[in-house]
C-alpha cells in the first residue's frame, strides 16, 4: 500500500532526527534543484534515499475472483469455481467452411453463475468421463466477453487451461452442489429439470420429422428403470443420435432433462441440447438388472428396436399375400391385440404367419424380441418377425382385456379403440342396407349423440343398427367398445362395431335435449400466443406461412370409415377383416402465424378439399404422375394467404406442442375484421 506524503516527512523525521519544518525545506531545495519537474512524493522519496531511510511497504491484498466481479473485456481471468452444467461439444461450419467444435460449462461459486464456452481442443476435457458435475475446477487464462443474453460469459484463450481442484484451499468455500437428481418413483410433474440414473430396457430408431420452421429435426425414445420403477425419455437431435449407440441393459446417466406430463398424466422426461447423456458412468453396479417383465401396449413406441409383450389376440384378420422386390412372395398375418392399457395392431410375417394363422380371440400371446414400426396416425404397430419367440397361451400367464375409455363427446379424437360414451339422442336415421366390395349386403344405421359438451354422429353395424327402430329423440344410450373415426367433414365420427355393445336408458343423469342441442360453444376468437391448453374450440385470424410437406391423402374403408393401410388396389380392413377398396381422404398441414405467435392447423376431408380446390382423388390421381410434394405445394400458393380457422385445440403427444384440428375456415374479410374490432374496442371502454 502506497503512504501518503505526510508518512513520508514524519518517517524521514523520525529517522533523521530533524524536524519536520527542516525536512519540508530539504524537500522544496530538492524540487527546486531539478526544475520543479517532480512532485513533492517524488522529491521525498530523493531525500529519504540520501540519508538512507527505506520507506516500508505493505504489500497489496489480493483477493480471489469471484463470478460477480467478472466484466466484458477482463482477461488473463483466474477463477475456481463447481461445475453445475455440462453441454457436450457440437460440430459446426465456421464462415470459411472450415469444421469446428463448440461445448460449455456453467459454473457456480458464492457469489453467481457464468457459462464458459470451450472450443476446438479444448473441447477435449468435456468428453464423457472427462468431467461430471459437482466437479471443483480451476480456470486460467480465460477472457470476458459478453454474451448473446448480454450476461458476462467466459471464454478460454489458447493458452488457457482448466484443472481439477478439490483440495484447493478455498474450495470449502464454494456452495455445495444442489441435489437433482432424483429416483425414477420420486419424479413429479411440478419438477423443472432433474437428473436420473437408469437402465436402458428399451431404444426406439430415431424419428425425423419436421418442424414448423422448416428445419428438421429427430427423435428417439428410451425406456429406463432403476429400482423404483420407469420412466420414458424423448431424446432430441444430437442425443437422438447418440441414441444408436445405446443397447437394452446399458446404464446411462441423465443431467438437466426437463419433466413433463405426457398421456395419462404420465411423467416423462425430455432431453435437449441444454442437458447431458453419459453412457454406463460411475455408480452403474447399484442399479438392477433389467427384468423380462414385457411392456404394457401403452408403453409401446414407433421404431423400437426389441421388445418383450404380453397381450391378448381380440381380433384377427385375413392373411394376405404380397411379392417383394426381388420377385420372392411373402405373406402377412395382422391381429389386433389388447391388454388393459389399451388395444395395438401386431403384424405376423412368413414363418411366424403360420402361427398367427392358428390363433383365436381371447388367446394370450408372449412375443419376445419383437420390434415395433410407425403406423397410420404415428401410432405404433408390432412386427414379429424370424428373429421373435412366440408363445401362444403360456402357462400361468393372465392378461386382463382393455377398459373402456369413458369421455365426453368433446375429448374425442380420430382412431381411437375401446371409447365408452354416454349421451343422450338428438337425431334418429333410418336403418339402410349397401352392398359391400364382396358383393355380400350389410346393414347401417345411424344417430346423433349429445352430452353438455357437443354433439357426435354415430353409426351403427350389423346388428346394432335395428335398435334405431326402438330409438326415440331424448333417449340415454350407453356405448361400450366403440372406435372413431374423421369425417369427410374433418369432423370426428364415432362407430359401433362387432365389438361393440349397446345399452339403452341406464340409470345415469344426462343432460336434457335442450341442453345437448346448445352444448357446442360458440368458437372464442383468440390470439395464437393466449392459446394454452387442449380440447378448446377457438377462432384464428392468421397468415400461412409454411405448408408442410406430409403426403396429402390417407386411405379408408369405405364401408365402416376406419384407416387402413396396405396397397392402392387392396388394403386390409381392421374393422371389417377383409382387402377392400380404398376410399381417398385428404388432410392439409399449414403453420398459421398472427403476430403473436404462430401455430400448426390441421385440416381434413372436405375442409381440406375446400382449401385445396381439389378433391381427394383429383389429388390422388395427380399425384400418382407427378409425385414431387414439393412442386405440388408450390403449385397451390398457399403461402401468404390470410385464413380465419375454427377448430379444436389438441396437443401433440410426442413433440408437447399445441395445433387445431379445423372444423372450418374463410378468408379474412376487412369489413368483418373492422367490425370486431370496434366491439371490442366497445368493450373495453
Amino acid at each position: 500500500m502506497e503512504m501518503t506524503f505526510e508518512q513520508m516527512v514524519q518517517s524521514i523525521s523520525e529517522a533523521t532526527g530533524l524536524s519536520r519544518d527542516e525536512v519540508m525545506s530539504r524537500i522544496r531545495s530538492k524540487q527546486d534543484e531539478l526544475g520543479g519537474f517532480v512532485t513533492l512524493e517524488g522529491a521525498a522519496n530523493i531525500v529519504a534515499r540520501e540519508f538512507g531511510v527505506i520507506f516500508e511497504r505493505k504489500e497489496p491484498e489480493v483477493k480471489p475472483l469471484r463470478i460477480e466481479d467478472l466484466l466484458p473485456g477482463m482477461s488473463k481471468v483466474d477463477l475456481l469455481a463447481r461445475v453445475v452444467r455440462i453441454q457436450e461439444p457440437r460440430e459446426f461450419q465456421r464462415s470459411g467452411g472450415r469444421p469446428g467444435q463448440v461445448g460449455s460449462l456453467v459454473l457456480q461459486d458464492s457469489t453467481g453463475e457464468i457459462r464458459l464456452v470451450l472450443w476446438d481442443e479444448k473441447t477435449s476435457v468435456l468428453r464423457q468421463g472427462g468431467l461430471k458435475k459437482g466437479d471443483i475446477i480451476r480456470v486460467q487464462g480465460a477472457y470476458v466477453r459478453e454474451g448473446l443474453d448480454k450476461r458476462p460469459e467466459l471464454s478460454l484463450g489458447a493458452r488457457g487451461t482448466i484443472s481439477l481442484c478439490p483440495d484447493h484451499p478455498l474450495a470449502r468455500e464454494l456452495p455445495p452442489l444442489a441435489k437433482s437428481r432424483v429416483k425414477l418413483a420420486d419424479l413429479a410433474s411440478h419438477m423443472v429439470e432433474v437428473d436420473v440414473l437408469g437402465r436402458v430396457v428399451t431404444c426406439s430408431e430415431v424419428r425425423i420429422f419436421e418442424r414448423p420452421d422448416g428445419t428438421t429435426g429427430k427423435v428417439a425414445t428410451l425406456i429406463l428403470m432403476d429400482e423404483t420403477g420407469q420412466v420414458r425419455v424423448s431424446l432430441w437431435d444430437d442425443w437422438a443420435e447418440a441414441a444408436k449407440e445405446i443397447s437394452r441393459g446399458d446404464v446411462v446417466m441423465i443431467e438437466n432433462a426437463t419433466v413433463r406430463q405426457g398421456l395419462g398424466g404420465r411423467v416423462e422426461l425430455s432431453l435437449g441440447s441444454g442437458g447431458r447423456l453419459v453412457r454406463n458412468p460411475p455408480g452403474a453396479a447399484e442399479l438392477p438388472e433389467v427384468t423380462e417383465r414385457p411392456l404394457k401396449l401403452m408403453e409401446v413406441e414407433p421404431e423400437m428396436r426389441s421388445l418383450d409383450v404380453v397381450a391378448v389376440v381380440k381380433r384377427k384378420l385375413p392373411g394376405r399375400e404380397f411379392k417383394r422386390g426381388d420377385g420372392s412372395v411373402g405373406r402377412v398375418v395382422s391381429v389386433i391385440l389388447a391388454d388393459e392399457t389399451g388395444t395395438m395392431r401386431a403384424s405376423f410375417w412368413d414363418s411366424a404367419a403360420e402361427l398367427a394363422q392358428g390363433l383365436q380371440p381371447n388367446d394370450v400371446v408372449l412375443l419376445r424380441n419383437a420390434y415395433t414400426r410407425t403406423g397410420l396416425g404415428g401410432r405404433p404397430e408390432i412386427h414379429v418377425g424370424r428373429n421373435t419367440q412366440v408363445e401362444i397361451n403360456p402357462p400361468g400367464i393372465v392378461v386382463a382385456g382393455p377398459k373402456s375409455q369413458l369421455l365426453k363427446i368433446g375429448e374425442l379424437e380420430p382412431n381411437l379403440d375401446a371409447v365408452e360414451l354416454v349421451g343422450r339422442v338428438v337425431e334418429v336415421s333410418e336403418r339402410r342396407e349397401f352392398t359391400r366390395p364382396d358383393g355380400r349386403k350389410g346393414t347401417v344405421a345411424s344417430i346423433v349423440l349429445g352430452d353438455d359438451t357437443g354433439t357426435v354422429r354415430v353409426s351403427l353395424w350389423r346388428e346394432h343398427a335395428e335398435i334405431v327402430e326402438q330409438l326415440k329423440v331424448g333417449d340415454v344410450v350407453r356405448l361400450v367398445d366403440a372406435y372413431t373415426t374423421l369425417g369427410l367433414m374433418g369432423q370426428v365420427e364415432l362407430h359401433l362395431g362387432s365389438q361393440g355393445k349397446l345399452e339403452l336408458n341406464p340409470a345415469l343423469e344426462v343432460p336434457q335435449v335442450a341442453v345437448t342441442e346448445s352444448a357446442a360453444p360458440g368458437p372464442e376468437r383468440l390470439e395464437i400466443s393466449k392459446i394454452d391448453r387442449d380440447g378448446e374450440r377457438v377462432e384464428v385470424r392468421g397468415t400461412v406461412i409454411q405448408v408442410f410437406h406430409r403426403r396429402p391423402i390417407f386411405d379408408v374403408c369405405p364401408s365402416c370409415g376406419r384407416s387402413i393401410a396396405g396397397s392402392e388396389t387392396s388394403l386390409i380392413c381392421d374393422e371389417c377383416g377383409k382387402p377392400v377398396t380404398p376410399e381417398h381422404r385428404m388432410v392439409v398441414s399449414l403453420l398459421l402465424d398472427d403476430g403473436t405467435g404462430n401455430i400448426r392447423v390441421a385440416l381434413f376431408g372436405r375442409v381440406a378439399e375446400k382449401l385445396l380446390g381439389m378433391s381427394a382423388q383429383q389429388v390422388f390421381d395427380y399425384l400418382r404422375s407427378n409425385p414431387d410434394l414439393a412442386a405440388f405445394y408450390r403449385g397451390l400458393g398457399l403461402v401468404g394467404r390470410e385464413l380465419i380457422v375454427v377448430g379444436v385445440t389438441r396437443r401433440d403427444r410426442y413433440f408437447d406442442q399445441l395445433e387445431i384440428r379445423v372444423q372450418d375456415f374463410r378468408a379474412a374479410h376487412p369489413l368483418e375484421e373492422a367490425r370486431l374490432l370496434l366491439k371490442r374496442l366497445k368493450e373495453m371502454t
